[in-house]
């Protein structure tokens, strides 16, 4: 990432701001260091970071080349990781693929049409309209759904192309068989076999909101109404999302990760793309403010300041 540091600059004295990129994402990039990141989240780190380079060249015109050559290095990253088939995997590098056809041309438009096809395939395929996120297990997530459906909306506004069209309606359809009476908002996970499958969870509807608002921003728009009303939470100057609904007190997990107070640390991460995503920029800033008043406290140690941590946060500045 050398060229980047080159050109922070060179642009320096301009009107241009300097391309910004996290300590440990720029180390990630340069020499494919990761940190304590769980392999199955290592994608999904990736394809926050290509987000975050297209968000910084949407706001910055002049950042052109930094934001494309910080886009083809997360692209290089996510493929060289090892080799998968599973849904979840193969929708984040969809992602990846879909950010960098927003700066240029296709990276690989054999590939990128290979793995949309594979993916809106899977999603007709499957009884719950679901490509499964991982091989041989049975659990469907509707948040892992909403970021297959980015993936091929992305894809056909590149490439003119109609993927998303039947994977979509027939999820809608299934996702209204399967919302929470009292919210609205949709359940967890669809089996109903999963950790607190029947209910909605903050870490879920956040990821949710953000990109749904790709494929269908109308039911994205509701389902944020929603959940701003039964999710939102003030507790002093802290402001964040909850993990479960009120009334339910469930420990974190690996994807909710700490709750304090009823408020998930994923739910309100996430939370600030989502909000960004929904032009709700009053309370994306507050979540931001609160964010940095909570790491300020030590809380989440050294995860906190990992990889994964880093290219959530940075996706979130730059949605």
């Amino acid at each position: 990432m050398r060229s980047l540091l080159v050109a922070a600059l060179l642009l320096a004295a301009s009107d241009t701001p300097a391309f910004e990129l996290p300590a440990r994402i720029e180390r990630l990039l340069e020499d494919g260091t990761w940190d304590a990141t769980p392999a199955s989240f290592r994608v999904i780190a990736l394809s926050h970071v290509a987000d975050g380079c297209v968000g910084q060249r949407r706001a910055h015109p002049g950042l052109q080349a930094e934001a494309l050559t910080c886009v083809k290095a997360t692209l290089r990253r996510a493929k060289a990781l090892p080799k998968s088939v599973d849904g979840l995997h193969l929708s984040h590098l969809n992602l990846i693929y879909g950010a960098v056809d927003q700066l240029g041309d296709c990276a690989d438009p054999q590939e990128h049409a290979r793995i949309s096809g594979e993916l809106a395939r899977r999603s007709l395929a499957d009884p719950l309209r679901h490509a499964a996120s991982y091989e041989g297990v049975g659990l469907r997530w509707p948040a892992d759904q909403t970021v297959t459906l980015a993936s091929l909306a992305r894809y056909d506004a590149a490439h003119g192309t109609g993927l998303l069209r039947a994977p979509l309606e027939e999820w809608r359809g299934v996702m209204a068989k399967h919302l929470d009476a009292k919210t609205g908002l949709p359940r967890s996970e669809l089996t109903g076999k999963g950790p607190g499958a029947k209910h909605p969870r903050g870490c879920a509807q956040s990821f949710i909101t953000r990109y749904l608002k790709e494929s269908d921003p109308q039911l994205a728009a509701k389902w944020w109404a929603a959940y701003r009303e039964h999710f939102l939470v003030r507790i002093g100057a802290v402001v964040g999302f909850r993990e479960w609904p009120r009334g339910v007190e469930r420990k974190g997990d690996v994807d909710s990760g700490q709750i304090l107070l009823g408020i998930g640390t994923a739910a309100s991460a996430f939370g600030i793309a989502a909000a960004k995503a929904q032009g709700d920029v009053v309370l994306a800033g507050q979540f931001e403010a609160s964010a940095s008043a909570v790491m300020m406290t030590g809380v989440g140690g050294e995860l906190a300041q990992g990889v994964l941590a880093q290219a959530i946060s940075f996706q979130g500045r730059w949605q």
